[in-house]
């Protein structure tokens, strides 16, 4: 059987299928294009989550301080006028928290007809919101601050014991001393105002933490305020953390004739993740000069 030259390749290549495929140059160009696409994609997210870390930080950064201001600010703002005090570091500040008020109509004062009692104290009838379970407390203007705390030594402006509402005599609220008590105020308010308070409060920084303390009674001297502070809750909450270490600084400006009170704090807070970066706050109140 013959077959010719032209028939054989006319055979093989019914039987042939080409072959297709990459060279090596393409394979590593491809490599490389998707690698950089990768590393770009890794950074983009990289970033967009870093990003919103940062976010997160600063957004509980931001609450912290709005937490710190609005309890420090309500609070001082019903501060009894003339009795904030400030630690000789500035780290702490102190007051007399007001928790309600009204006019007297028969307190005892020095040189009071004999009939007046020095054991109770008749006013306008109490708003009944407003609590009346506190200190009675007439026209706080003393030269020394530390008079307001000075306890038994106490010259005339807050009471020593607390008082309860037992009666009502012609349209007005008699209020007596507890526990058989008696006091005479030191002087008349000019518009007759009467405060009751709680004993004081005091706001403490204590390293990265600021703490609101209560219920520690009346310490003579503003000195020896932190050494008489609670250490554990009731008496010691825990207000706000992230502080950077002694960053919180108080000062007080004084009431005039021409203006009210003012009381300023700046405080640096600070997330330990990312030290390099702080949120200061600086804020003033303004205590009303109603005494």
């Amino acid at each position: 059987m013959k077959l010719s030259l032209s028939n054989f390749y006319k055979k093989d290549m019914k039987n042939y299928s080409p072959q297709f495929g990459f060279t090596l140059i393409e394979i590593v160009i491809v490599i490389v294009i998707l690698s950089i696409l990768g590393v770009g994609s890794v950074q983009f997210i990289s970033f967009s989550a870093q990003g919103y870390v940062d976010t997160v930080r600063r957004s509980e950064l931001s609450s912290t301080a709005t937490i710190v201001n609005e309890k420090m600010t309500r609070l001082l703002r019903d501060a009894l006028p003339n009795s904030v005090r400030i630690t000789s570091d500035n780290r702490c500040i102190e007051f007399i928290p007001i928790i309600g008020a009204s006019r007297y109509t028969q307190a005892a004062f020095p040189g009071s007809p004999s009939g007046v009692s020095q054991n109770t104290v008749h006013m306008v009838p109490l708003d009944n919101v407003l609590s009346s379970n506190g200190y009675l407390t007439i026209f706080p203007m003393s030269s020394q601050i530390n008079s307001l705390y000075s306890g038994s030594d106490n010259p005339g402006f807050i009471s020593l014991e607390t008082v309860s509402f037992t009666s009502t005599v012609s349209g007005a609220s008699v209020y007596t001393f507890n526990n058989s008590g008696s006091f005479v105020f030191q002087q008349r308010s000019p518009n007759q105002r009467v405060f009751f308070t709680s004993s004081p409060v005091a706001f403490c920084q204590s390293g990265t933490e600021l703490f609101y303390y209560r219920n520690y009674g009346f310490i003579p001297n503003i000195s020896n305020l932190v050494t008489n502070l609670a250490s554990t809750v009731p008496n010691r909450l825990l207000i706000a953390d992230k502080l950077l270490a002694n960053s919180l600084i108080f000062s007080y400006l004084p009431s005039s004739l021409r203006r009210n009170a003012i009381v300023a704090y700046e405080l640096e807070l600070q997330d330990s993740s990312k030290i390099t970066e702080t949120l200061v706050v600086n804020q003033e109140v303004q205590i009303r000069n109603v005494p």
